[in-house]
């Protein structure tokens, strides 16, 4: 804890970055918490909803036993830093400026009050092995290693523009890798599980998110959590919050793997085959997805009723089948732009006019 009438000593290597003097050190979290300020000048306001899924992300992991990273937070020291000998000296009185880590400092600090809370809750009922529990949380918490780059001589503007730089320049990581790492959406978890029964059925790419035709592989990870959604609540855009299942929780993997298991009598044997075939192409796999959720609501039936009527579709799955000619182009002999939301819902709306059709 700073004592704000006395200056204190830390470690950290000195560095340039661009040019800039900076340092790099590691505080614990409850240490690094009362050496910052946030200048709304300089920084974003708190969105309130990001806070809330990282808090809950760092809840998880913690239950869960897994651990869990951040990058660096970034700081301007605004004189609250100088150099005294071979270590660092944070003076009274002074804070530093957030530039980047903001919602991550929060949502620790958040979490933090949340185990809290619950702490008390479950002291009141007087159940101590809980509580037990949630403090080790809390400490883990409070100790938890802040990786710190601090920049020790920007002015106002620099800071501006340093905090412009990282959040135009920040990339979201691969989808490819997301799908093999990510633990905190349920339908990538879900998409792993399937994938991985169904392994020695279908070639599967597990880390490219786009199947090329050059790639034998009928689909990615990245597409069948796509079919799921489509699938299960007829979602073709983003997909925020927590899955919603028409069904019972435990049926869900049951039903998304004989989905999956159909293919094998819809689709020709080469199915990969892209350039022969469209059975392999994400948007075409993703209408068909769709397709079973619009017939599960239309019909008041059970998926796997939904996923047998697929069965009846009349379909040779070839680029110049009638089924496709809204997509189809003369010139390649190829379908085009199949991918797009509203080329998805019109390829569906075809199938399962077919299906019908062929019911009568």
């Amino acid at each position: 804890m700073l004592n704000n009438d006395i200056s204190t000593r830390i470690q950290g290597t000195e560095y340039k970055q661009f040019g800039k003097r900076a340092l790099m050190l590691q505080m614990k979290f409850k240490t690094m918490k009362n050496f910052f300020i946030v200048d709304e000048s300089v920084q974003r306001k708190i969105d309130p909803k990001k806070r809330g899924e990282i808090r809950a992300f760092i809840i998880e992991s913690l239950e869960a036993g897994e651990p869990f990273y951040f990058s660096p937070f970034v700081f301007s020291a605004r004189g609250f830093i100088r150099s005294v000998g071979d270590e660092w000296e944070l003076t009274p009185n002074g804070k530093m400026a957030i530039i980047d880590g903001q919602h991550r400092q929060s949502s620790i600090a958040s979490a933090i009050n949340h185990l809290e809370s619950r702490k008390e809750a479950v002291e009141e009922f007087g159940n101590l092995k809980e509580a037990e529990i949630l403090t080790d949380y809390i400490n883990q918490l409070n100790n938890f290693p802040i990786s710190m780059q601090i920049y020790l001589d920007l002015d106002k503007k620099q800071e501006r523009q340093l905090f412009s730089d990282l959040n135009s320049e920040r990339r979201d990581a691969h989808i490819g890798q997301v799908m093999q790492y990510d633990k905190r959406d349920e339908y990538t978890e879900l998409t792993r599980k399937v994938a991985g029964e169904l392994e020695d059925v279908f070639e599967i790419e597990t880390k490219l998110s786009r199947v090329t035709s050059n790639n034998s592989s009928i689909t990615s990870l990245a597409t069948m959590r796509k079919c799921l959604i489509a699938l299960f609540e007829g979602i073709l855009t983003v997909k925020k919050g927590q899955p919603y299942f028409r069904c019972d929780p435990k049926e869900v993997p049951q039903i998304a793997k004989e989905f999956f298991l159909a293919w094998q009598i819809l689709f020709p044997r080469a199915m990969g085959n892209r350039e022969k075939y469209v059975s392999g192409l994400t948007g075409i796999q993703v209408a068909l997805a769709y397709c079973v959720n619009r017939l599960k609501l239309k019909n008041d039936c059970s998926y796997y009723e939904a996923i047998e009527q697929l069965k009846l579709l009349p379909c040779s799955w070839k680029h110049n089948d009638p089924l496709f000619d809204h997509l189809y182009q003369p010139q390649t002999k190829r379908i085009k732009r199949y991918s797009e939301t509203k080329n998805i819902q019109k390829t569906a709306i075809k199938m399962l006019s077919k299906i019908e059709e062929a019911k009568k």
